[in-house]
């Protein structure tokens, strides 16, 4: 169970915490709570633009180029 109790749209996504993500490309940290929120709107819990998120997308590829 994660920090928070969004819906999250990426399905890299592994578990959160205050200031960061988990997910399968790794760890991303925030320098404040602003910034977290901002990013995780944007990217992680985002239907349309989880896709735009530079880890999905390069996750996204290696699936594809070893499948």
């Amino acid at each position: 169970m994660g920090y928070s109790n969004r819906t999250w749209n990426c399905p890299f996504f592994k578990w959160d915490e205050k200031m960061c993500v988990h997910c399968e490309g790794g760890r991303i940290s925030f320098p404040d709570r602003k910034a977290s929120e901002e990013y995780i709107s944007r990217y992680c819990a985002s239907v349309a633009n989880w896709k735009d998120c530079s880890v999905a997308s390069n996750l996204l590829r290696y699936y594809e180029r070893t499948e």
